[in-house]
């Protein structure tokens, strides 16, 4: 993923060149209007909005699954 260890982060799958890594989120995730998460280094956050951000990791190729942990 590219990253340094403490640094994962969703956008860490945009570095996934051969898109085989799938993402698994809480269904929870996406009622959130804003997630705060590290853009691949974990010296800052950065917050977007939650649908974005599994609209980009899809466009990249990923597969997201929603799944409700509650």
């Amino acid at each position: 993923m590219q990253v340094t260890p403490g640094s994962v982060t969703p956008l860490a799958l945009l570095n996934n060149v051969d898109v085989q890594i799938p993402l698994y989120l809480d269904a929870y995730f996406l009622k959130q209007p804003l997630i705060g998460m590290h853009p691949n280094d974990n010296t800052a956050t950065i917050w977007l909005n939650s649908g974005d951000v599994i609209n980009l990791i899809k466009a990249h190729g990923n597969p997201v699954n929603l799944v409700d942990f509650a």
